[in-house]
């Protein structure tokens, strides 16, 4: 038994011990809360979102030596962002301490072109990452692919209601065959309305903004309706720069995003689920139209040129070793200043001559005969 005036240092160590007890426990909390944060900041973020859409314009791409039909780089990255999306909302949502539904990512591929072996090799590639179906639209090569991809990126979807459900599209920056400009995914941004945002490497997050929809028919532009209010959603993306630098933008969706090279690379396609998955025929609802030009156009595989190089005449190799580092200088040309129009015409029409785009003398012997005498 022990005596009274060891009774305040008894209170002191249970005191202690609680406190011990208290501190362990707060310790833990901390360590909970810095693996939710740590998960936040691993994982992209939807807050506020309840379904999320996810459209990938895919392409046939051939290879650089066999000309082989295989899955374009571009747009396979782009995939690859989109199922990295996916798969890190879901992680995220089972890692979070709340239990809150996670988002519906409804991933959506799509495809126009024609039928043919090399079409499907192509596609069977994309569905090798993990793909359930792609949604193909049979159509001529020489066939306007604008007006199926935008009856198809508008077309409703079961799991958006009111305009709940934020609409996202991702798509390679040209394509590796047929015409290759880019401008597709441009123009369908113009027509339908969305942001168009090129070279994207990462898509760091998805979020909800609290804002007014604007509606046509209140008869003034901008105007807004007070009586009416849907949440509005943003991407935070990381876009590419040239020299390697990297700009961080805040895109409000819906959004066509351009998956730049430099993007992380696709993962690679199992033969698996390359052939457990399905080719689905649909259609857009809209008539193809038919470009006769391009029909005409002869298509050969195009090849870099082999460049020319500079004889070095240098007997030391101090000498060769500047020339080989000196740079190009043109010393050929002339600037113009203060000249009139027929001396800057004849002096064009004279580097003409010199390169063998023109044959000698017989631009200036035409403009010589030329009825109208001013010079055209």
């Amino acid at each position: 038994m022990l005596p009274e005036s060891s009774s305040p240092h008894g209170e002191a160590q249970i005191g202690a011990s609680a406190d011990a007890n208290g501190g362990v426990k707060n310790k833990a909390k901390a360590k909970a809360n810095a693996k939710a944060s740590s998960a936040d900041a691993a994982y992209p973020q939807a807050s506020a979102i309840t379904s999320l859409r996810l459209d990938v314009l895919l392409s046939v791409g051939r290879h650089r030596l066999t000309g082989r039909a295989q899955r374009a780089d571009g747009d396979a990255r782009a995939l690859e962002m989109a199922l990295s999306l996916k798969q890190a909302l879901s992680l995220r949502q089972a890692l979070q301490t709340e239990k809150t539904p996670p988002p519906e990512v409804e991933l959506i591929p799509w495809h126009q072109g024609p039928e043919g072996d090399d079409t499907e090799a192509a596609l069977r590639g994309y569905l090798g990452m993990g793909l359930d179906a792609i949604r193909w639209i049979q159509a001529p090569a020489a066939a306007d692919a604008m007006a199926p991809l935008r009856a198809s990126l508008t077309s409703p979807s079961a799991e958006d209601a009111y305009h709940r459900q934020a609409r996202l599209a991702l798509c390679g920056m040209r394509a590796e065959q047929g015409e290759g400009t880019g401008m597709l995914p441009m123009v369908l941004a113009e027509q339908l309305g969305w942001a168009w945002v090129p070279g994207v490497v990462a898509l760091e997050r998805i979020e909800a903004i609290e804002g007014r929809q604007r509606h046509a028919e209140d008869g003034e532009p901008g105007k807004v309706n007070d009586c009416e209010e849907t949440a509005l959603f943003r991407a935070i993306v990381l876009q590419a720069l040239p020299q390697g630098q990297r700009r961080r933008l805040a895109v409000t969706l819906p959004a066509i995003l351009g998956v730049d090279s430099a993007a992380p690379a696709a993962r690679q396609s199992a033969f698996g689920p390359a052939r457990r998955g399905q080719l689905r025929l649909v259609e857009s609802g809209e008539e193809l139209v038919l470009d006769p030009a391009v029909e005409q156009w002869p298509l050969i595989p195009a090849r870099a040129r082999p460049r020319r190089l500079k004889i070095v005449t240098a007997t030391s190799a101090r000498d060769r070793f500047k020339a080989a580092a000196a740079k190009a200088e043109g010393g050929g040309g002339r600037v113009l200043e203060d000249v009139s129009a027929t001396e800057g015409a004849a002096a064009i029409l004279s580097m003409l001559e010199a390169e063998g785009v023109l044959p000698a003398g017989g631009a200036r012997h035409g403009q010589q005969g030329s009825p109208q005498g001013d010079g055209r």
